[in-house]
């Protein structure tokens, strides 16, 4: 073990009984059940209000020697020495300062949202990754959770919706059955949390999970990499007439900082994109599944292998918020799924649909 993992100072946060105040409340730490609240210059972020049990002492640097860190989220989990394991609703890694150096990457997934609280600086050039895997082994920190509802099933083989969260799923192609249709978007969640997951396609693919969720805090936040937080895309239906799986939406992404405070260079990038959908299957022919954006404002593709089943819907990108439908059976073939819906960012000042997407949510609902 590395010695600033053995050295770093966990952090355990309050309860959430009830939302945390938005931006603009008096940021006060939340009652714990074991004693009286931390002081409150331990407590961090007029959204994410995370009140640590002690500061911490050490920075949490990686390095260009150290390799990439992977965080499980998950309560108990025994793979996560730097990761809050408590009463949180978040899992809160803390340090005096953060710095990430180019081509090095944070990892997070499980069932909790991912919070990295600097005290000091936060420097990011390299990556921190809470998107969900293409083959649905790996969930991003906090995705797909159970609040996802709403939404019409596929059904026979027609394809399945797309997930939303900030902006809407596509919906997905009707053959035989009912097709997918996704739910409505939703408001700025009052709680950090992870995007949607796709439908299943009629006798077919499976949906693809939403993005994780992270929230930074810093007493400064410079970036000049990565933050992405898109959803998955959906699995393609099997070789025999039968759906294609919807899109993941994406994530969300929060720095809990005033603008003043937040730097972006010309490698700074944030997206929370919705991932494409699967294509329909046909006999003998599996339909290619969606993919993941690569980029803020890059789709992230629907499947389409030319067979004779639906192609998938694109994903969000930019400053678009929804994903597209399933379309284009050529008969014989299953239908196509919808792709995701857009996730959300808080990162006030950040503009440009190449630079962050969806676009930021600068004032939060009171």
């Amino acid at each position: 073990m590395r010695s600033w993992i053995a050295s770093l100072a966990l952090a355990s946060a309050c309860g959430f009984s009830a939302p945390a105040p938005p931006i603009g409340g008096d940021g006060g730490p939340d009652a714990s059940p074991d004693g009286p609240p931390p002081d409150a210059q331990q407590c961090f972020g007029p959204y994410l209000n995370v009140c640590l049990s002690a500061l911490p002492t050490m920075p949490l640097i990686i390095s260009a020697t150290d390799s990439d860190v992977d965080i499980n989220t998950d309560t108990g989990a025994s793979a996560s020495p730097r990761c809050d394991t408590g009463i949180s609703n978040y899992c809160v890694v803390a340090a005096t300062t953060i710095n990430i150096v180019a081509n090095k990457k944070i990892r997070a997934h499980g069932a909790r949202p991912l919070v990295l609280v600097a005290i000091g600086q936060f420097d990011l050039f390299g990556e921190i990754d809470v998107t969900s895997s293409q083959d649905g082994t790996v969930q991003g920190a906090g995705a797909s959770p159970t609040t996802c509802a709403g939404m019409q099933n596929a059904t026979m083989t027609s394809g399945g919706f797309g997930g939303s969260f900030g902006g809407r799923g596509g919906d997905g192609e009707t053959i035989d059955g009912d097709r997918g249709i996704a739910s409505a978007a939703i408001g700025f969640p009052p709680t950090l949390r992870g995007g949607c997951a796709g439908g299943a396609g009629g006798s077919g693919g499976a949906g693809g999970n939403g993005g994780g969720a992270v929230g930074i805090v810093g007493a400064t936040v410079h970036i000049d990499g990565k933050i992405n937080a898109s959803g998955a895309g959906g699995k393609g239906g099997p070789a025999t007439k039968s759906g294609g799986g919807g899109g993941g939406s994406g994530g969300m992404i929060v720095l809990d900082v005033p603008q003043s405070k937040i730097t972006i260079d010309i490698g700074g990038r944030l997206y929370a994109n919705g991932g494409g959908g699967g294509e329909g299957g046909e006999g003998g022919t599996a339909g290619a599944p969606g993919a993941a954006s690569p980029a803020p404002g890059v789709a992230g593709p629907g499947g389409n292998n030319g067979n004779a089943g639906g192609n998938g819907g694109d994903g969000s990108a930019g400053s678009t918020l929804s994903g597209f439908n399933g379309n284009n059976s050529r008969g014989g073939g299953g239908g196509g799924a919808g792709g995701g819906g857009a996730g959300f960012i808080h990162a006030v000042g950040i503009t440009g649909d190449n630079i962050i997407a969806p676009p930021s949510l600068d004032t939060l609902p009171q």
